[in-house]
């Protein structure tokens, strides 16, 4: 078919308007080669990326007289993908490769007649179609930074009463015109490909980051995303229910998977000890062995104080030796109260408590100064220099005000007195606050509108449908799906993970106990729940991650 100006113009309009609209680039590209082939009246089109300079492939074809259109890799019927490092050191090369490696226009009346180029993809073409090529055009496509990105070539230029004729020059200069807006797509199409590239491997490297912080969360960060995909994925394949309605767009998966990675970014600022405080007493160090250290003077003095009872024949050697056997009794059941509270694995009840506090009653000589040894800011916490320096009476578990810093209390009887866990309240707020730091972090990156709702998916983790989470209360009403997602795997994860150091690796059955409760008590959104166990979620997810010896039986209509 011939083409006149007019009909070019109105065709050039209606391919300009469609770009706008059209999201597919190889649909948009598509247009314009045949647009630029109907400006000269050419038979057949073919266009070729080059990706990462390495590969030559043919995306797109047409030819008219044999009314074909050929996408992607249908084109490999015709052309494999060609190694253009291999094809520099060739000696006779094709059109299209010199067109690539040269940065050069080949324009040929000829192609056959042409003998120091390669051939072989027209002879094939050919003869594979019945058709027979003669002229040939070939532009290759340049960005504006000077890099060929592409090429056309365009075959058999007719006339206007249907002839072969060769390109003319006013040709050629239309052509590459109209080629540039490939070019745009191709160069906006790498550029938002790099740039996606980069933001998703600066979330990887930033979540991995904060899971190399500590050696006991190595791949929460990593493992949440898995657990949220594959509950989403179950959610909207639900054909009943609540959710049978629920769908989400490429951005709200591209959005879900980046909150996923992202949602505790902000532990960047919670201490390593508080996310790793496997015992009350631990810091950078677990404080047991300093307090340990006081039972052991305690027994040594009773000990002493035995042998000077007995030298001085204060009483009869059976009556000291019971005394100091039941002191040494009584000391040794104070210290093992004292490591049982530490632990934190049961709540402690109120005769605990009041046990402890007499216990820290109890008093030891101390010889040597507090104050040797220490920085210059831990001794401006002291109270007393004066007392600290001379040997003097200590609490056998002390709070003290040089114990104090900022918002952190590491009184070792404050501590012990914790009554579930082994976080103390200030510690507990400095966890919770990676969440408004998290929130604060996202809000400072300018995601584009397609993936505002980032912030909300990622900050929402530890929301409860009741409206008793934080950091800002929200009932489920005010919470989307996605967000809900987000706080079941990240339960899910922390439950099954068998690297934290203040909690032992617990069965799937324990696993989905607790979640159950926490289904039943508000915590998580039941429909996503249900979601979560009917559909196997649960399960797929364990066999892939979850140690062997964790995995037990379970009837799942139990946990519903």
């Amino acid at each position: 078919m011939l083409y006149d100006a007019s009909t070019v113009l109105e065709e050039l309009l209606e391919t300009s308007d469609s770009l706008t609209k059209e999201t597919d680039y190889l649909t948009s590209i598509s247009k314009i080669i045949d647009l630029a082939g109907h400006s000269c009246s050419a038979e057949a089109g073919f266009f070729y990326t080059l990706v990462d300079d390495k590969f030559l492939n043919l995306e797109y074809s047409y030819n008219e007289k044999l009314n074909v259109k050929k996408f992607g890799s249908d084109n490999n019927l015709y052309q494999s993908s060609i190694f253009i490092p291999e094809s520099r050191s060739k000696s006779l090369r094709s059109a299209i490769e010199n067109c690539v490696i040269n940065n050069e226009i080949i324009n040929l009346p000829e192609i056959y007649s042409n003998t120091k180029l390669d051939n072989t993809f027209f002879a094939n073409y050919d003869a594979l179609n019945d058709y027979t090529s003669i002229s040939l055009l070939t532009i290759p496509l340049v960005n504006r930074k000077g890099y060929v990105v592409g090429a056309v070539q365009y075959v058999n230029c007719k006339d206007i009463k249907g002839k072969n004729i060769s390109f003319t020059k006013d040709m050629q200069r239309e052509i590459s015109s109209l080629c540039n807006l490939a070019t745009l797509i191709l160069e906006n199409r790498k550029l938002n490909e790099d740039y996606g590239q980069l933001l998703e491997s600066f979330i990887e490297v930033l979540a991995r980051a904060i899971d190399a912080k500590s050696p006991y969360t190595g791949a929460h960060c990593q493992r949440v995303p898995v657990i949220a995909r594959m509950l989403a994925t179950a959610a909207v394949q639900e054909e009943n229910g609540p959710l049978k309605n629920f769908e989400m767009s490429n951005d709200d998966w591209y959005a879900l998977n980046i909150a996923s990675w992202l949602h505790d970014c902000g532990k960047v600022t919670t201490p390593e000890y508080i996310v790793d405080k496997a015992t009350k007493l631990e810091t950078i160090n677990n404080r047991i062995h300093e307090i340990r250290n006081r039972f052991e003077i305690l027994r040594r003095d009773a000990h002493i104080e035995y042998l000077k009872k007995r030298l001085a024949n204060v009483a009869p050697q059976e009556t000291l030796q019971a005394e100091f056997v039941n002191k040494i009794r009584e000391l040794d059941a104070e210290f093992d109260l004292v490591a049982k509270c530490n632990i934190g694995d049961t709540p402690l009840t109120d005769d605990e408590i009041k046990a402890l506090e007499t216990i820290a009653q109890k008093q030891f000589v101390r010889y040597f100064s507090r104050t040797k040894g220490i920085s210059w800011a831990e001794r401006d916490h002291m109270d007393d220099l004066e007392s600290a320096s001379h040997p003097g009476y200590e609490n056998l578990l002390q709070n003290r005000k040089d114990q104090i810093w900022g918002q952190y209390n590491r009184g070792e009887l404050y501590n012990l007195k914790v009554r579930r866990g082994t976080i103390n309240k200030e510690e507990r707020e400095k966890i919770n606050e990676h969440i408004i730091v998290t929130i604060d972090m996202l809000k400072a990156l300018p995601f584009p509108k397609e993936l505002s709702n980032v912030v909300e998916y990622a900050g929402a983790h530890h929301e409860r449908i009741d409206g008793k989470g934080y950091p800002n209360g929200l009932t489920g009403d005010q919470m989307s799906i996605p967000a809900k997602i987000m706080a079941i795997a990240d339960i899910f994860e922390a439950l099954t993970a068998n690297d934290r150091p203040y909690k032992e690796p617990k069965k799937i059955s324990q696993v989905l106990s607790i979640m159950k409760n926490m289904k039943d008590t508000g915590h998580i959104d039941p429909d996503l729940y249900e979601v979560f166990i009917r559909s196997g979620v649960y399960k797929e997810y364990a066999e892939q991650y979850v140690a062997k010896e964790q995995i037990d039986e379970v009837n799942p209509e139990d946990y519903l």
